[in-house]
This record gives structure tokens, sequence and C-alpha cells, in this order.
């Protein structure tokens, strides 16, 4: 007979709604970039200030294509992003997994570590955009 889990990685009603929150999001915002780039918007003010790309630019280019499924041109449009996407798509995954659960995941969470990485891997990214090699 397997025992039973400890009750200390049950979670509260009001934890299981908070952790299904990022299911609308994800397609809110991939909806919202296209319809964003079709009103031809300027979306961002460092670039338009200092006339050089913030981190993110890019990045309603990338999730617009991902929304049509052109990996290659998301990453063209800003590849430091694409870790932390992939990472926001596990992490939603994730808490959408322990909201339909009712328990904590304990194993293969994903942590600060891994946002951590895939902040360093867009930042280093963009260095590279500003010295003119990506």
């Amino acid at each position: 007979m397997p025992s039973p889990e400890p009750d200390d990685d049950r979670l509260s009603p009001a934890e299981r709604q908070w952790r299904a929150v990022p299911l609308l999001g994800w397609p809110l915002a991939l909806g919202a970039a296209p319809l964003l780039l079709a009103d031809g918007v300027p979306l961002c003010g460092f670039r338009h200030l200092t006339g050089q790309p913030c981190p993110l630019c890019g990045g309603t280019h990338a999730c617009a294509a991902l929304v049509q499924g052109d990996l290659l041109a998301a990453w063209q449009a800003n590849p430091g992003l694409m870790p932390l996407v992939a990472i926001a798509a596990a992490h939603a995954a994730q808490l959408a997994w322990e909201a339909w659960r009712g328990r904590r995941v304990t194993r293969w969470r994903i942590g600060p570590k891994a946002w951590q990485a895939g902040g360093l891997f867009l930042m280093g990214a963009w260095g590279l955009r500003l010295l003119g090699g990506l």
C-alpha cells in the first residue's frame, strides 16, 4: 500500500486558483502581440530614447512569430528571449498541474535558478546585439 503524501504539500483553494492564472495569461499575451504590431504601436521607450534596443526588443515580433508557429522568425526577432519563453511555458504548465492536482510539485520544480539562467542568457544575447554580433 503506497504511503500517503504529506499534508504540507496540499494547496489551499486560493493557492489552486492563483496557480491557474497563467493559463489565462498565455493566450492573452500571445494573442495580443499580432494586434499590437498591426496597430503600429511604438513598443519600446528605451529604444525611442536611446536609439539602442533593450533586452526585450523584438519580443512582440517573437511572440507573433510563435503564434504562427515560426520558430526561426521568433529566434531572429530576439534569440535571448526564447529560453525565457520556454521556462515560462514550463512554469505555467507546472502551476497548472499543481492547480489541477491540488498539491505542490516537489520534484523537477521550476525555480529561481532556471529564471536566473534564462535572464543571464537574455542579457548575454543583448550584449551581443549591442556589439553587432546578433
